[in-house]
């Protein structure tokens, strides 16, 4: 239920707690229904030794839990570690973990968060500070059923692509959802970026039964992503639009989807020197 994404070794942190000095956050605070939770651990050793937490056997060492505003606790989401991570004595990490949707945000409404670091040698738990969440939901701008193919887990079944706009207080974000058309049940909500309101995105569902979404992620920059059968993002591209002329636009293959028009554009990689310097305004705000 919990993805270990990164540990770094840092110099400096936050609040203090026991054994730990301890601090959670959260990549944001407003979510969809159903989508995964990105939360970042800081932990400073205070413990005077070395800490090893995980391993093979260990119990594990870190636990989040969600309550609503009336006091309800949700079952804690555990995660453990095959491999152990040291703590030195005196030093500072920083843990990013992602928490899935169906274990974090499967139901509207105000929650609260923390998270719990084991501490082995007093075999005590150490709770971090409170984080609070707002889960709420969108109406599908896309809605569409298909079958799952062959080569994909419980093929034949039928399951529904959805994409939905998110408006925040300060930012519009684009996301696509896979639900079982029996159930209703919503299996993976996937944030795809940012996206602009002036132009309307363009989704089809190609012959292998993908989702291939065209959408604006912001002026003269588009983003081409690939939607698998199983929820997963299979791949990302991104256009430009050379100021207005050439407008790129998503068309159906024999094998997939093509985008005609448009300039691909790597927003990872430094621009040509011949090329000049490349605008800000070009890369896509949050990559």
């Amino acid at each position: 239920m919990i993805k270990f994404l990164s540990a770094l070794a840092l110099l400096v942190t936050s609040s203090a707690f026991g054994q730990y000095e301890t601090h959670l956050a959260l990549q944001k605070s407003s979510f969809l229904i159903g989508e995964p939770v990105l939360a970042t651990i800081t932990i400073t050793n205070r413990a005077g030794t070395d800490v090893i937490l995980g391993g093979v056997g260990a119990r594990p060492w870190l636990q989040f839990q969600f309550a609503d505003t009336e006091g309800r606790v949700l079952p804690a989401v555990s995660l453990s570690s095959k491999d152990p991570i040291k703590l030195k004595a005196g030093g500072t990490t920083r843990h990013t973990a992602e928490i899935e949707g169906n274990a974090s945000t499967s139901t509207l409404g105000t929650f609260y968060t923390t998270a719990s670091i084991y501490h082995p040698l007093s075999a005590q738990y150490y709770i971090t500070n409170r984080a609070r969440i707002t889960v709420t939901d969108g109406k599908p701008m896309f809605d569409k059923t298909f079958g799952v193919p062959a080569g994909y887990d419980q093929a034949g079944r039928a399951r529904r692509y959805q994409l939905i706009i998110f408006r925040d207080v300060d930012s519009i974000q684009f996301y696509s959802r896979l639900v079982d058309d029996r159930t209703k049940d919503n299996l993976t909500t996937q944030l795809l970026g940012p996206i602009t309101s002036s132009l309307q995105p363009q989704a089809e569902i190609d012959i292998k039964n993908r989702l291939q979404v065209l959408f604006m992620a912001q002026q003269h920059v588009f983003c081409h992503t690939i939607v698998n059968p199983d929820g997963k993002i299979a791949k990302r591209d991104y256009y430009l639009d050379d100021e207005g002329d050439n407008r790129p636009t998503l068309v159906l293959t024999k094998t997939g989807a093509s985008i005609l028009g448009g300039r691909y554009f790597d927003p990872n990689k430094p621009p040509e020197a011949a090329k000049g310097i490349r605008k800000a305004s070009e890369r896509p705000k949050g990559l």
